[in-house]
């Protein structure tokens, strides 16, 4: 655990400053409001990390006047919408200013009767949005825990149930209202600020605060799915599936496979497959059902569900207040790729038996041609993807574990593991510099894997819409445009 920096009394009076100015709105250290602000993140790493002061928005003009504030300081700010990325200082600011987006959830998803387009408040929550849409008969394309907040996973790209057949969740989003570095609101849509539009499908939060989104409804219904768990010696037929389902073309199916180590029980693996209509046992999908040996003692939880239903039990394994990190990496797939990472995955395990409370998932997710075909479709965006760079797969690494006196540890390994992931991609030709944001390390390349001509475009809106730069050196979360070179 990092030590605390020293709040600056310029910071101290911008907290005060606002305090008068937004009374009751402003959390200070020693207060319950303040210590349940802290502790309410995804991750200890962001829950160690203290405010001079956390901020609490109503409005978007309350937003705006936080912002004329900050930019007369050289104070530094966070931007918290659902606080679910996992590295410290992401979304949290020490010793600084957070501005926390969670009370622009109240009256936070409106649907527009005529277009049928929704609008979402920056501090709602997925299942807060599924659940009212759910009312009308309604749904999106949104993520797929429960818990997790629209802000970041929409700025970063964002995968869901429905990708396959709607593209991306930034896909979806038809305008944005944007607060600049200026303190001006502005909207952001094809026809509206259209470069900034694009931008920020996929480009983090370099170019202003986004307060609301609007996106696309469509008719809410039944999916079938839920999650099957395998002896550790079904890995090679599950892989061995799961290339196969990388190369589908039913748009209604979707898989996520992984294995995992849990300190004193070993390694198990899982399967999550989802289909978004209302049909059992899909031939995409029924393999998996009966790959064995199956994991004894640990049913499965297939059955048909809402897209609500099943984000909820996505969030049961997804506690917050837990150690842990989310690293990436992306490769095409084969089998013996799956096999021979596996094994390097498995040699940091061994590495990490000394680590208490151990808990460490290997995580692959296919993007097929279909889900970036309909990204193009539905597009454009920022991430710099074409039909012919799928299928791909999206590879998350995820330890959780106890002690922050295991964390240089826990990270030089899973470093080290990335890097010989990379480099047998690279031999094996199996290599894609794409990298998914909302999986990545505050350390990785993400932006850089858009390409040059994308981090170019990228540039050229923060200059416009931010020329001083004020969300490149005082809001540091994130993952800046700046530090990118082309």
């Amino acid at each position: 655990m990092a030590p605390e920096s020293t709040v600056t009394a310029d910071t101290a009076a911008v907290c005060s400053s606002l305090s008068a100015a937004l009374p009751g709105k402003v959390l200070v250290p020693g207060t319950a409001d303040y210590t349940a602000n802290k502790i309410s993140y995804f991750t200890q790493f962001e829950s160690e990390v203290s405010p001079a002061c956390f901020i609490q928005p109503q409005s978007t003009e309350e937003v705006a006047a936080i912002i004329k504030h900050a930019r007369l300081t050289c104070s530094e700010f966070a931007v918290r919408s659902g606080g679910h990325t996992t590295w410290a200082g992401s979304a949290n600011a020490d010793a600084g200013i957070t501005i926390d987006l969670s009370k622009l959830k109240v009256n936070a998803v409106v649907v527009d009767p005529r277009t049928k387009l929704a609008t979402i408040g920056a501090g709602a929550r997925w299942g807060d949005v599924y659940q009212t849409l759910a009312a009308q008969g309604l749904t999106v394309v949104g993520g797929r825990v429960s818990s997790v907040g629209v802000g970041g996973l929409s700025l970063g790209g964002g995968l869901s149930y429905y990708s396959p057949i709607q593209g991306f969740v930034c896909d979806s989003i038809v305008n944005y209202e944007v607060v600049l570095a200026s303190g001006e609101i502005v909207q952001a849509n094809k026809n509206v600020n259209a470069d900034l539009f694009v931008a920020l499908k996929g480009g983090s939060n370099n170019f202003g605060i986004v307060t609301s989104w609007q996106t696309k409804t469509f008719t809410d219904s039944q999916m079938w799915g839920g999650f099957t768990y395998y002896n550790n010696a079904a890995y090679p037929a599950l892989v061995s599936e799961f290339n196969k389902f990388a190369t589908t073309t039913d748009v209604h199916a979707s898989i996520i496979v992984a294995t995992s180590y849990i300190s004193g029980l070993g390694e198990a693996c899982v399967s999550n497959i989802y289909y978004t209509a209302p049909v059992a046992n899909p031939p995409a999908l029924q393999p998996f059902l009966e790959i064995e040996p199956k994991l004894v003692g640990a049913p499965s939880t297939i059955r048909f569900d809402s897209q609500l239903g099943f984000a909820q039990e996505q969030a049961a394994f997804n506690k917050d207040g837990s150690r842990q990190w989310y690293f990436t990496t992306s490769f095409h797939p084969t089998v013996q790729f799956m096999l021979d990472i596996r094994v390097i995955w498995q040699e940091a395990v061994a590495k990490l038996q000394v680590v208490e409370g151990l808990m460490f998932s290997f995580v692959f997710q296919p993007v097929s041609k279909a889900v970036l075909a309909q990204s193009l479709a539905h597009g454009p965006n920022s991430l710099g993807l074409k039909e012919s760079d799928g299928p791909f797969v999206v590879c998350l690494i995820n330890p959780l574990y106890t002690n922050s006196s295991d964390d240089e540890l826990v990270l030089s390994i899973v470093l080290d593991l990335i890097q010989k992931v990379d480099a047998l991609a690279v031999t094996q030709g199996v290599s894609v510099p794409y990298r998914f944001m909302n999986y990545g390390y505050k350390t990785q390349k993400i932006l850089e894997g858009y390409g040059a001509a994308n981090v170019a475009k990228l540039k050229a809106v923060s200059k416009k819409y931010d020329p001083t730069g004020f969300f490149q050196t005082q809001v540091p979360g994130g993952y800046k445009i700046s530090k990118v070179a082309i």
